[in-house]
């Protein structure tokens, strides 16, 4: 039997209701026969109860627990199909299969269907009977409330847009150790969840470099609870549900055959934007009957994207801790348009146009050094509390891949494997790769920490400084001092082992943008080789 769906440790209270049903049983208070005795006594006909007909079921000697004139369901969560006294869900989220659970619910129906009156076939309780019944049900029912699985995968929704959109996501979790681990699924794409802390049936999942939590308690069937985001402008409250997923996938299947989907390539217009200047482009494509997709703009990609259909439309979809995306989608005179919907900020519309061809598209700005003949200087604080500059000894006469990032950054998470297998492949040779890294809050023993779980994410092995916070004023004096057009986190710079800069790259694009990623690797590899020959 699988324990996640015994009856909770509640064993004083499980063991008080069985006791319980044992003595009732024992005591013939459901018995047939205590029933007759009583209608027939002369004490009955003195006060002038009714004759009442009994229609009979089995043998009349019988308990009158496996006696019933009518078949009652009361409406339950998940829905309870009941046969011959059994239990059982009918929903995912339903109660456990168990005996005691069923007697439970039997003495439910009957206090709901005929509550202490003799309407029924059943033999009438007495006042302190129905009562005890009643104390009876309630301390079964409660007994009966499954266990918070300690290992398996979930499926939940997250609400975005005051609550008019719904974001389905799928999450691993393993609970069985005193530091509990899990990830966000988005297709197969997995996305760590860095700190996972467990206070009895309740669970809170930190992103410190995003500076957001996820809180959700137990009810017995799922997860109900708020994701917060903290800015200093004030917080966003997504609220949020999630059940173990008996059927685990990680794919959403396309639910409608036939219908319609975007594929392949498209420019995107955003409503007030000039179609002369709009440099993104979205991309879609089916996998397994699943929808895939994602945009991609200058300064980076959004992320995978996961499809389905609902109401003849499309939603493309995106939950990791630090995103909380939708775009729904649909076709009118050959042409795609929707909304883009992130956390709570209003929606925005846009159009595709269908472009096979990027290297059509507008070039974006670029961003290079302002004075090309002068190094790129920097100064941080490593993850040990030392101060690092890029005048140390430990740079000179080496080439450096400096990458611009923060560690709330999504683009950046998937920017570090590649770097560090760049720093592993080339370091021979004098390669170094450093990140230099803008947080949300100024906080040095937050940065210092956040950059700590970036690291061991992916187990990063370059160095990685806190050069101070996003404010304009730390982002002017460190980085558009020397920089024109600076826009994109992460933004990486290749220089050579004289110092000087050979070549800025803005943004990144992700594994979600499928063969844009690959050539995003090899242009990467190739700009590191000529920096070591």
């Amino acid at each position: 039997m699988n324990s996640n769906l015994r009856p909770t440790a509640a064993s004083p209270t499980m063991a008080l209701a069985i006791t319980s049903i044992g003595w009732l049983l024992s005591n013939g208070w459901f018995s047939r026969r205590a029933w007759l005795r009583e209608r027939r006594s002369p004490h009955a006909k003195k006060h002038g109860r009714r004759r009442i007909g009994v229609h009979h079921m089995g043998n009349p000697s019988s308990s009158g627990l496996q006696t019933r004139a009518m078949t009652y369901s009361p409406p339950r969560r998940g829905g309870v199909a009941r046969s011959a006294g059994v239990v059982s869900s009918a929903g995912p989220v339903g109660r456990a299969d168990h005996p005691v659970c069923a007697v439970a619910s039997l003495g439910a129906s009957t206090i709901q269907a005929s509550p202490c009156r003799a309407r029924a076939s059943r033999p009438p309780l007495r006042a302190g009977e129905c009562g005890a019944f009643l104390l009876l049900a309630l301390l079964v029912l409660a007994a009966c409330s499954k266990a918070m699985p300690e290992q398996a995968t979930w499926a939940g929704t997250i609400e975005l847009a005051q609550g008019n959109v719904h974001v389905p996501f799928h999450m691993v979790l393993d609970l069985r150790s005193p530091k509990p681990t899990g990830y966000f699924l988005v297709g197969d794409e997995k996305t760590p969840i860095p700190e996972i802390t467990r206070q009895g049936e309740s669970l809170t999942f930190g992103f410190s470099e995003y500076g957001a939590e996820m809180r959700g308690t137990w009810d017995g069937g799922q997860l109900n609870g708020t994701y917060a985001r903290h800015r200093r402008q004030g917080d966003t409250l997504l609220k949020f549900s999630a059940a173990p997923d008996l059927g685990a996938t990680s794919r959403s299947e396309l639910r409608s055959s036939g219908a319609e989907f975007p594929s392949g390539k498209y420019q995107v217009y955003f409503e007030g934007e000039a179609r002369n200047q709009s440099a993104t482009v979205a991309t879609f494509w089916m996998q397994e009957e699943s929808l895939y997709g994602t945009f991609i703009a200058p300064d980076g990609d959004y992320g995978l994207l996961v499809g389905n259909v609902s109401g003849g439309k499309v939603q493309v979809n995106r939950f990791t801790g630090w995103q909380a995306i939708a775009m729904t989608l649909g076709k009118k005179d050959q042409m795609w348009s929707g909304n883009y919907y992130f956390q709570n900020d209003k929606p925005r519309g846009f159009v595709l146009f269908p472009q096979p061809n990027i290297d059509a598209l507008p070039i974006p700005k670029q961003t290079t050094m302002k004075n090309p003949d002068a190094p790129f200087t920097f100064e941080g604080v490593s993850i040990s509390g030392d101060t690092i500059r890029s005048s140390d000894d430990r740079f000179k006469g080496k080439s450096l891949i400096v990458d611009i990032m923060g560690t709330w950054c999504h683009n950046c998470l998937d920017s570090g494997p590649l770097l560090d297998e760049l720093q592993k492949r080339y370091g021979n040779n004098g390669l170094q790769v450093v990140g230099i890294s803008f947080e949300i809050s100024d906080d040095v023993e937050l940065a210092k920490k956040n950059l700590q779980l970036f690291k061991d994410r992916n187990g990063l092995t370059y160095t990685m400084l806190f050069c101070g916070s996003l404010d304009d004023e730390n982002v002017n004096k460190r980085l558009r001092s020397q920089l024109n057009n600076f826009f994109a986190y992460p933004t990486t710079l290749f220089v050579g082992r004289d110092g000087k800069v050979r070549a800025i790259n803005s943004g990144f694009k992700g594994p979600g943008t499928g063969e844009e990623y690959q050539a995003q690797i090899r242009e990467f590899h190739e700009l590191a080789e000529k920096l070591v020959k």
